[in-house]
C-alpha cells in the first residue's frame, strides 16, 4: 500500500529522479515540502552569503590602501549583491515546480523563473548604480577632482546602464534575444536623439569643458545673456549649478557655457592679483598751469602718507592736473597692497562727457571680496581726498536752469 502512496524511480545512472504517488494528501505534503525547502534554502544561503562577504570586505577595508574597498562598503555595493543567491536558487529551483502534476503548482514553474531572472537584473543594477556613487564619492578626495569633475561621465553611465537593465528585463519577459531588441534600437536613433538631445549635448559640453578645463567647481563666473554671476557650486551632465553673489541659485545647461561668451575669474584668483580700474572726471574750467608756489603747498599739507611732490628744474611746466597724476603715481606705487610686478597707470581717458577723464589702473595683491572692496574704497577716498589741494573740482552734471544762474 506504501508504493501505492509514495514510489521513487530513478532515470539512468540517476541522473533524474522521478516522484509518483497516488494519495492526494501525499502529494500535498510533497509539494508543501518542497516549497518550504525552496524558501528555507533562499533564506539560509543570504543570510550566510551575506554575513560571510560582509565579514570578509570588512576586514579587508581596514587596511589602510584599500579605500576604493571602504566606499563601496559605505555605499553598500555588497549589500545589495547578497540578494543574487536566493534569486538564482529561486531560478534552478523552478523547473523542478514546472515538472509536477499536481494542479496550478506546476504552472508557477515559468512565471517564477521569469520573476527571479528579473529580480536578478534589478538586483544587479541596485550594486552597479551603488558601486557608481562608490567612484565619485571616492574620486572627489583626489586632489584633482575640482580640476577634472566626472559627475557627468557617472551620470552617463547611469542611463546606459538603466538602458542595458531595461532591454534585459523586457527580453526575459518576453523570452526574446537582447539582439532582436538592439536591432529594433537602431530605428529608432533618430527618436533617441530628440528625446535625449539635451543629455547628448550636455554629454558632449562636459567632455569639452573637462578636456579643455574651461569650468571647475568654485570658479566665479559670469555668463551674457543670463542672470548667472557667482560660484560655480555643481557640474552635472545637463545643468552647471551657479550660487550667485545674492545666494540665489542658477540652473545652466551645459552647452550654454560653448555656446555663449563666459567670463572666468580664476586667472584672477590663481595670480594672487585683482584689479582696479576707475575714472575719476574733473570740470576742465578748474585745469590750470601751477605756480611755482603749488608744489611748497601740497608739502607744507603733507600728512605724512603721501610722498612730497617734486617739480624737477627745466622739465616742462605743469598744471595743477599733472601734479596730481603724478602725486597718485607715486602714492600708488609706495602703497604695500600694490602689486608692482604688474602695470600701475595714471592716465588720461577718453570720456563721453564734455570733462576731463583721470584713470586709474593697477593690481591689488588682495582677491577676497570685503577685503578687496575695503582696499580699493580707502585708496579711492584718497585720491578724492586730494582733488581740491591741487585746485580741482570733480564734475557734476548740472542741470540747465542752474547754469544759467
Amino acid at each position: 500500500m506504501f508504493d501505492k502512496a509514495l514510489r521513487i524511480e530513478g532515470g539512468p545512472d540517476w541522473h533524474h529522479v522521478n516522484v509518483y504517488t497516488d494519495s492526494t494528501f501525499v502529494a500535498v505534503l510533497l509539494v508543501v515540502a518542497l516549497l518550504l525547502a525552496i524558501l528555507l534554502a533562499s533564506a539560509i544561503c543570504y543570510y550566510l552569503t551575506r554575513a560571510v562577504m560582509l565579514t570578509i570586505v570588512g576586514r579587508l577595508a581596514r587596511q589602510p590602501h584599500r579605500k576604493w574597498l571602504r566606499a563601496a562598503q559605505s555605499h553598500k555595493v555588497f549589500h545589495r549583491l547578497a540578494p543574487l543567491v536566493p534569486a538564482l536558487i529561486v531560478y534552478a529551483a523552478a523547473p523542478l515546480l514546472s515538472g509536477l502534476t499536481f494542479p496550478f503548482v506546476s504552472a508557477l514553474g515559468h512565471p517564477l523563473a521569469i520573476l527571479a531572472a528579473c529580480y536578478m537584473v534589478y538586483t544587479l543594477l541596485r550594486a552597479a548604480l551603488a558601486f557608481l556613487n562608490s567612484v565619485g564619492e571616492r574620486y572627489s578626495h583626489f586632489p584633482s577632482a575640482s580640476e577634472r569633475p566626472i559627475k557627468s561621465f557617472l551620470q552617463t553611465a547611469t542611463i546606459v546602464l538603466y538602458v542595458i537593465a531595461l532591454i534585459a528585463a523586457i527580453s526575459v519577459l518576453l523570452e526574446r534575444s537582447p539582439a532582436y531588441f538592439l536591432t529594433g534600437l537602431s530605428a529608432m536613433t533618430a527618436l533617441l536623439i530628440i528625446i535625449f538631445r539635451d543629455s547628448l549635448l550636455g554629454f558632449v559640453a562636459s567632455i569639452q569643458l573637462t578636456v579643455y578645463d574651461m569650468v571647475r567647481v568654485g570658479d566665479w563666473i559670469e555668463v551674457q545673456g543670463y542672470v548667472a554671476d557667482g560660484t560655480v557650486i555643481d557640474i552635472a551632465l545637463n545643468t552647471i549649478k551657479v550660487r550667485n553673489f545674492d545666494n540665489s541659485i542658477v540652473m545652466l545647461p551645459s552647452y550654454v557655457l560653448l555656446t555663449n561668451s563666459v567670463k572666468n575669474w580664476r586667472g584672477m584668483s590663481e595670480s594672487g592679483a585683482r584689479r582696479v580700474k576707475h575714472a575719476i572726471h574733473f570740470d576742465a574750467d578748474t585745469v590750470r598751469f601751477a605756480d611755482a608756489a603749488l608744489p611748497g603747498q601740497l608739502n607744507n599739507n603733507d600728512d605724512g602718507r603721501r610722498p612730497p611732490v617734486e617739480v624737477t628744474p627745466g622739465e616742462t611746466r605743469r598744471t595743477n592736473l599733472g601734479l596730481y597724476r603724478l602725486h597718485l603715481n607715486a602714492y600708488f606705487r609706495d602703497h604695500p597692497a600694490v602689486r608692482h610686478d604688474m602695470p600701475v597707470v595714471i592716465r588720461q581717458v577718453q570720456s563721453s562727457e564734455p570733462v576731463v577723464a583721470l584713470e586709474i589702473f593697477l593690481y591689488l595683491d588682495e582677491t577676497r571680496w570685503e577685503a578687496y572692496e575695503a582696499l580699493q574704497s580707502d585708496m579711492l577716498d584718497h585720491a578724492y581726498g586730494l582733488v581740491p589741494l591741487f585746485g580741482l573740482r570733480c564734475w557734476q552734471e548740472r542741470n540747465t536752469s542752474s547754469r544759467q544762474r
